[in-house]
């Protein structure tokens, strides 16, 4: 299946078995800046898989500006690390290249008495009236030859290549572009002068290194923001870059600043929206050209190949999600692939220095941790899990892996709980895939499962079960205002599980990440959509990764969604709704009202067992309304739990 993927592809001297990457993603590292072992078995995860060329996240080639989290690469102590990762990647007939970079430049100021360098006295992304400090000739000199040490050091461990980390608006994006770069000297002005650093980059890593050790180039061909670049000048740049020396580029779009959810992706960006523009490149140079962005899809992958649009194709999360992509890709087993959901939660905890962690994959940066290894029921046990969302599903299943004889219950006519919900707008496909993967799963188990069918007390005396696991999931909390049991105002899972299609004009209420997505799928019938919320600002910060954040704004602005903070709402009328702003009341239209103002875990059958003394544990939502995430994890340590 999909044979363009597995022919193999020289890159420079490199040779690879397929044409499947592992794309660049940051791990937090040992204290020392070195790979941690967690790092290297979720490296080595994704070669066993069958991934052909695992990338590393980003390390910087020296500490003497701040030793990042995520690692850096010139201390002797750190080649015995290198060493051992590289021989495991090596072991599974996989090569590896490390990213090396020069850091964040603007885009990293965590405090403003202490300026980060960029090209030129610009302003800092997170305060912007503080600005940068120009980096001088002399540092740029000292970077260059740190880069070729670090290259020569991973050679020396047995990597065979580097990734030069040149894009999104990064240190050397930043030299690269005039946006930022206001230099009079050698390194600004011209094109040529603001290419002259990544030149110089490649220079010392090949004179470092030699003709068989593989160079790729990471680089942002457009930037998709006013005022950065423009996909004529990424052309012409591509083609310097194999001017340069560059044996591949790994082709992205975007910037950290203004489009980061182009260069992370999120649940809300079409697959595969990046190919095109690899196909541009892949035109325009000799070199082989890495595809990536929402590639999870094997038939689009191998057709992107097939047509030419590029030679190889990178995965990042879907290869977190499941690392064994390839072999089952390679097997015809696609339906078999853990679908990434694009929640990005794997990011949002590196950017808190915490080590991976996946909504669908909880095994991710365990991979071999005995504590996460299912074992085999030392007393097998009559199971009953209530509820079939993502937490009863994750605990039914794993529950009879290990050995157990599971029945899963479901009031409902059919499986997924709220996931239904999460999933029902038009831009959340990648929900609904994973919903179908968890059915999938459910049904090559040996968990008998009964729908439409509701737990309670009795019955579960009835059926000699010596465990419930109570995934009953949340319900929608509702609001005590004048005017809210009127038939007009609904919940955000009402209108979600039922598929409402609201015409006129539309109020929602709350906006967090269940009321703003509520609003943008109303916004596709609905005459107007206003979100009303009590805080400041939307809550999003607090809770989701800053590339959804952005993805989802620029969603809503572009769906005209009135989004007003601050607001508090008095009262909904029959074809109103009041609302108290800055101490002045006001009063807008609204023939459809939708409630997304939080949620609470539905107890009742828990408490009902309980008092029955029936040994029950809530999992999920109805231990507490949260995330999938911790859905999954808790059917996971559920099952754990069991087989002990």
């Amino acid at each position: 299946m999909y044979e363009s993927l597995f022919q193999p592809l020289r890159v420079g001297g490199m040779q690879l078995k397929n044409r499947i990457a592992m794309a660049p993603m940051a791990t937090a590292a040992d204290p020392d800046g070195g790979f941690s072992q967690t790092a290297i078995d979720i490296l080595t995860a994704r070669a066993k898989g069958g991934t052909g060329l695992i990338m590393s996240g980003a390390l910087a080639v020296t500490d003497r500006y701040g030793a990042p989290a995520t690692g850096w690469l010139g201390s002797p102590a750190h080649t015995a690390r290198l060493t051992r990762l590289a021989g495991r990647i090596h072991l599974y007939g996989a090569k590896l290249c490390l990213e090396l970079t020069y850091g964040n430049g603007r885009c990293g100021c965590s405090d403003p008495a202490k300026p980060p360098f960029s090209a030129s006295p610009v302003p800092t992304l997170q305060y912007p009236e503080t600005l940068c400090r120009e980096l001088p000739r002399e540092d740029i000199r000292f970077l260059v030859q740190q880069a070729g040490k670090a290259a020569a050091q991973a050679r020396l461990a047995g990597a065979d290549g580097v990734v030069i980390h040149a894009y999104a608006g990064y240190l050397l994006d930043q030299f690269q572009s005039a946006q930022w770069n206001f230099r009079t000297d050698e390194y600004g002005g011209s094109l040529e002068n603001r290419m002259r650093f990544t030149a110089e980059t490649i220079a010392s890593v090949r004179q470092a290194c030699g003709p068989q050790f593989a160079i790729i180039v990471k680089f942002s061909v457009e930037h998709h923001a006013p005022g950065g670049r423009e996909l004529a000048e990424g052309l012409e740049m591509c083609r310097m870059l194999e001017r340069f020396g560059a044996d591949a580029i790994m082709v992205d779009g975007g910037s950290f600043p203004t489009q980061w959810n182009r260069c992370i992706p999120t649940v809300y960006e079409e697959d595969g929206y990046s190919i095109g523009l690899a196909a541009q490149v892949r035109g325009a140079v000799s070199i082989p050209v890495i595809g990536q962005n929402k590639m999870n899809d094997p038939a689009l992958a191998a057709g992107a190949v097939e047509a030419g649009k590029c030679d190889l194709v990178a995965l990042g999360h879907g290869l977190l999600a499941d690392p064994d992509w390839a072999r089952k890709a390679r097997g015809g087993q696609a339906d078999r692939i853990r679908p990434c959901i694009g929640c990005n939660e794997c990011f949002l905890a590196t950017c808190s220095n915490q080590n991976f962690r996946c909504t669908v994959n909880p095994f991710l940066s365990h991979e071999d941790d005995p504590a996460y290894q299912l074992p085999k029921a030392v007393r097998p046990k009559k199971i009953l899990v209530a509820g079939g969302g993502p937490a009863g599903i994750a605990a039914a299943v794993f529950s009879a892996r290990a050995g157990h004889q599971v029945e899963l219950w479901e009031r409902e006519r059919s499986l997924g709980g709220n996931l239904k919900a999460a999933g029902a707008p038009s831009f959340k496909r990648d929900l609904r895939r994973y919903r179908d993967y968890l059915a999938r799963c459910l049904e090559e188990s040996s968990v008998t499962v009964h729908l439409s069918r509701e737990a309670s007390a009795e019955l579960v005396k009835q059926g000699g079960f010596d465990l419930v696991l109570c995934a009953a999931g949340a319900e929608a909390r509702t609001l005590d205002l004048p005017g809210a049991a009127q038939p007009h105002v609904k919940t955000a899972l009402d209108v979600l599980h039922q598929g409402d299609r609201p015409a006129g004009h539309t109020v929602v209420i709350g906006g967090g990440l269940v009321g703003c997505e509520t609003a943008l799928a109303a916004a596709e019938s609905a005459q107007s959509v206003t979100v009303l919320e009590y805080m400041p600002a939307l809550p999003l910060l607090r809770t989701e990764a800053r590339n959804n954040q952005l993805a989802l704004r620029q969603r809503l602005e572009e769906a005209g969604v009135r989004v007003e903070c601050g607001a508090e709402t008095v009262s909904i009328g029959a074809d109103t709704v009041t609302f108290r702003q800055n101490g002045a009341q006001q009063t807008i239209p609204a023939g459809a009202v939708i409630l997304a103002v939080g949620f609470q875990s539905r107890d009742r059958l828990a408490r009902e067992l309980e008092e029955a003394g029936i040994p029950v544990e809530r999992i999920g939502d109805a231990a507490a309304p949260r995330k999938i995430l911790n859905a999954v994890q808790e059917g996971l340590s559920a099952a754990i739990g069991a087989s002990l």
